[in-house]
């Protein structure tokens, strides 16, 4: 077959290095094996139920949260596709721009922004400030329940013997005797699954991240059971929401600001206020999304008449 040649080398996956182990390799099963008798492999489950390849070279960040937020079962308040409400890459853009993720990624704090802006608690632990016995106590602890908490890793690919820099992955079970982490690379046209030792994850954490200033570390993510998923907008978009407010006539200005000391009870009569020709597509996307929401924390079945095409 006659191949038209490109002007960027392409590549077919990458061999892990010595000292990473693959998880379907004979050794890697042994090792789960041990692991699951252990009772560590408990979050592996609902994790490996989520686990997909990321969406683009730099989402790495975005394709772990995915499989961390759907693994906490956490609703998104909003429609992915049809009627279903699931956690998808093109959704995680309340903190940066999708089109900077895809130029630059993001750092761990702004992973940490997007879980909670989408209903989830996130503790960051930067290596820097933190230990190997801090990231050893936090992964037991995660592996060791199913539905509770779960720790993603920023790290750095290439003090692991990888090709690359940055990178993210959920971390899917703890070999406690041996001292090893399953990592469920998102990366998968990459690496596979793989295990790899607790003291060399934590040594590729404390590399500086240059685009931060900081080390990378890692990032506990439990669902918060007492906030709806928020929505909310990144930095680039708020100078032009800042002049559509701007512009805002009197009448416009009374009607939001008494619906706003009404508080949540008014949300709906808001949105349908704000129902305006002239709204610029940031602010009708971010109501568009609030509305998506109030529905959802309402979540009556809708008529007999909008389910027959439903599944």
């Amino acid at each position: 077959m006659h191949r038209v040649p490109s002007a960027m080398p392409s590549y077919h996956k990458r061999p892990l290095p010595p000292g990473c182990i693959a998880f379907s390799s004979e050794e890697g099963r042994a090792i789960f094996r041990e692991a699951l008798a252990l009772g560590v492999m408990e979050s592996f489950f609902p994790l490996i139920e989520q686990f997909h390849t990321q969406a683009e070279p730099a989402f790495c960040g975005l394709g772990t949260l995915v499989m961390v937020l759907n693994a906490l079962e956490i609703d998104p308040g909003r429609a992915w596709k049809g009627p279903w409400r699931w956690f998808s890459e093109e959704q995680l853009d309340c903190c940066r721009s999708l089109d900077d993720v895809a130029r630059d990624g993001i750092t761990l704090t702004q992973l940490a922004c997007l879980a909670r802006c989408n209903g989830a608690r996130a503790d960051v632990r930067f290596a820097e400030t933190s230990s190997l016995e801090a990231l050893r106590a936090a992964v037991r602890e995660a592996t060791s329940r199913a539905d509770d908490n779960h720790v993603v890793v920023a790290y750095d690919r290439w003090t692991l013997g990888q090709t690359g820099s940055g990178h993210f992955s959920p971390v899917g079970g703890l070999h406690p005797d041996r001292d090893l982490v399953l990592l469920l690379d998102v990366a998968r046209f990459k690496y596979p699954p793989h295990w790899v030792p607790l003291e060399a994850l934590y040594r590729a954490m404390l590399p500086v991240d240059p685009t931060s200033g900081r080390s990378r570390g890692f990032v506990t993510i439990r669902r918060e059971h007492a906030v709806a998923p928020v929505a909310a907008l990144h930095d680039a978009n708020w100078a032009e929401v800042e002049r559509f407010l701007r512009d805002l006539d009197g009448t416009d200005v009374l009607v939001l600001t008494g619906c706003l000391r009404e508080g949540v009870s008014s949300m709906p009569r808001l949105l349908e206020l704000l129902r305006r020709p002239d709204l610029p597509q940031t602010v009708e996307q971010h109501l568009a999304r609030l509305r998506a929401q109030v529905a959802a924390l309402d979540d009556r079945p809708p008529p007999l008449s909008q389910r027959s095409s439903w599944p």
